[in-house]
């Protein structure tokens, strides 16, 4: 007897497959077709097939059809699938709203979600697609509410035009630009000749340069001109006064004279306190690095330790995108795995040689502690980015199931990560931080979970025993460069249109970049990082930072070389159609578990056929025009 017949319980699997058959059954086909299997089939005559037995072969193959369908879903639902779904429809809403003409207000949006979560109340458990489908409905709705509560959250004061005035304010962030100028980030406290009436409450404005003394938390004057933020430069794409609304910056611009210091008037509350301090902490290391390493290595290496990558050459931030290797210095999982890596296997060798101490504690669970505490330490002074944020969540979820000894699945891990963010800010899921760093992924979880699939299927017996160690040396090394150079073939195809997209642009020359640059960097740059950082406390992060300055050069070498030789890599705009099209087959690709993969296969072959069919004068910029951008 099944399962649900001795229990009296029903599983998902069994509820779902029992309530699908029974629809299908009900037509007259379904009993034709078991009538066939049950009989002998007819010979054809000499005419060939009559239309009976046409009408019956279709309809066979329909019923065959919808029993594999049924068992597909049902598998599906076994294995937890429409959870993994769940950020991309509660991304669906959020694009839905920013794609709105015009502002919608609270009420509509929370009488949709009232709606929807009673009728889901009052769906049976039987109906199970339509359980499903009402679930995906109220998280579109649930997104849409997020982004319309971070809108109103954000509620930022944008500049209406060019003006020029005397501006009062508290500093927030400095940036040393590579041209030598300085950009600042200030809270404007007051304003003057003339007082401005819808004064912007943050603007982001550049200096020649500052005085002696200036930190983050002084308050400074001077003759300004402000603009409101720049829109994208071209159609479709980088929007940045879209980001600046959510920033906070309501106008940009720059010092026509001054800056100069002046006394505090009003207290600072401890929250600004806490963040001034984070702030010159991060620009203190900043400054160590740089005078340890010098030139363009210690802006990069300053970039992957703190996050400040204003400093950077213009010509090497241009050749690290042409050869596709810009994503080294946006902090990333890459990154929070050396860091998590590095930690753990530091600790594991020191308590390897107390093995007295080791056999009497779980020290494993000893260093994912301190790895645990190391990525949100990296996380918090690297300034919080969408991929390290991404990379944060994941590292930490499987830590912390490490130390309660469960296993973590990593595809939910990232669909967890994705749903915190989108949740938190759901602005970023527009973004091409967001969309390529989940993008790359999803499809390297989803490209190993075939991989791993495959060699079970294909088990290979164990090298033999008297094999000489040469070939295992090899064999490693061999094996090393081929996962190497199959994580950034699959990245590089799943960021691909997204950089189209927002940049209008492709690296061609990314695979072999990638490949040659990313043994300095695995074994050079980010290890003695993370080893630097640890000993700066003491002085003694000298050494560790000059290494790590040794293997940044060859990183530029590298990039600039590859850079000079590579073929033209602007493409113009793309179709956002394509673009949506393309990512719906992503998503499928990599979430589904059966054959119900296939069905990604449509949705990418329109991607590609509408990829050229973008319009002159794109509407995407009219879409968030509501925000006062």
């Amino acid at each position: 007897m099944g399962r649900g017949t001795v229990s009296g319980e029903v599983s998902e699997r069994e509820l779902f497959a029992s309530g699908t058959e029974h629809v299908a059954l009900r037509e007259p086909q379904a009993d034709a077709v078991a009538d066939a299997q049950d009989s002998p089939k007819p010979a054809k005559s000499a005419q060939g097939a009559s239309p009976f037995a046409s009408r019956l072969a279709l309809a066979v193959l329909h019923a065959k059809a919808v029993r594999a369908t049924t068992t597909a879903l049902a598998t599906e639902l076994d294995r937890g699938t429409p959870f993994l779904f769940a950020p991309a429809f509660l991304g669906c809403g959020t694009i839905v709203y920013y794609g709105l003409p015009e502002e919608p207000g609270f009420q509509p949006l929370i009488g949709g979600l009232v709606v929807a979560s009673v009728l889901l109340a009052f769906v049976p458990a039987r109906r199970q697609a339509l359980r499903l489908l009402m679930v995906a409905a109220l998280f579109c709705l649930l997104g849409m509410s997020l982004a319309k509560f971070e809108t109103w959250r954000a509620s930022t004061s944008m500049l209406g035009g060019e003006i020029s005035t005397r501006l009062t304010g508290r500093v927030a962030e400095i940036d040393h630009m590579a041209n030598g100028r300085v950009r600042l980030t200030i809270d404007v406290l007051a304003t003057a000749k003339p007082k401005l009436r819808y004064a912007p409450e943050r603007v982001r404005l550049s200096a020649r340069k500052i005085p002696p003394g200036l930190v983050v938390g002084s308050e400074i004057e001077g003759a300004v001109r402000l603009m409101p933020p720049t829109g994208p430069v071209r159609p479709d794409s980088y929007d940045f006064s879209f980001r600046s609304y959510f920033s906070g910056i309501g106008a940009s611009g720059f010092f026509m004279r001054g800056p100069d210091l002046v006394n505090g008037t009003k207290p600072l509350p401890l929250g600004a306190r806490f963040f001034n301090s984070i702030q010159n902490l991060r620009n203190t290391i900043a400054e160590r690095i740089r005078s340890l390493i010098g030139g363009p290595e210690g802006e990069i290496a300053a970039a992957l330790v703190v996050g400040i990558r204003a400093g950077i050459p213009d010509d090497i931030n241009e050749a690290m995108r042409r050869t596709g290797i810009y994503h080294i210095v946006a902090i990333s999982g890459l990154h929070m795995a050396l860091v998590a890596g590095t930690v753990m296997g530091s600790l594991r060798v020191i308590f390897a040689l107390l093995p007295g101490f080791a056999s009497r504690h779980p020290v494993k669970k000893y260093a994912a502690v301190a790895a645990l505490v190391a990525i949100a330490s990296y996380l918090f002074i690297s300034g919080g980015q969408v991929a390290a944020q991404r990379s944060c969540f994941m590292l930490g979820i499987m830590l912390i199931a490490l130390l309660f000894d469960r296993g973590a699945l990593t595809t939910r891990n990232l669909a967890i990560s994705a749903l915190v963010i989108v949740a938190m800010s759901p602005h970023e899921l527009i973004g091409p931080s967001f969309q390529m760093s989940f993008a790359a992924t999803v499809a390297l979880v989803g490209a190993y979970a075939l991989w791993s699939e495959h060699r079970q299927r294909r088990r290979r017996a164990p090298p033999p025993a008297g094999r000489p160690l040469v070939f295992t040396i090899v064999g490693k090394i061999g094996g090393g460069i081929g996962s190497l150079m199959f994580t950034s073939t699959v990245a590089g195809i799943a960021t691909t249109a997204f950089g189209v997209y927002h940049f209008q642009r492709v690296s061609p020359l990314s695979l072999i970049a990638n490949l040659a640059v990313m043994p300095s960097v695995s074994f050079l740059v980010m290890p003695f990082a993370v080893l630097g950082s640890l000993a700066m406390p003491l002085g003694l992060d000298a050494p560790f930072f000059y290494v790590m300055g040794k293997g940044l050069t060859v990183m530029i070498t590298v990039a600039k070389w590859i850079s000079d030789r590579s073929p033209i890599d602007g493409v113009g705009l793309i179709s956002s159609h394509a673009l949506a099209l393309l990512t719906v087959a992503l998503v499928i690709v990599t979430m589904a578990t059966t054959w119900l993969r296939a069905l990604a296969l449509p949705f990418a072959l329109a991607g590609v056929l509408t990829l050229m069919s973008a319009p002159p004068m794109s509407s995407f910029p009219k879409t968030v025009g509501w925000l006062g951008c």
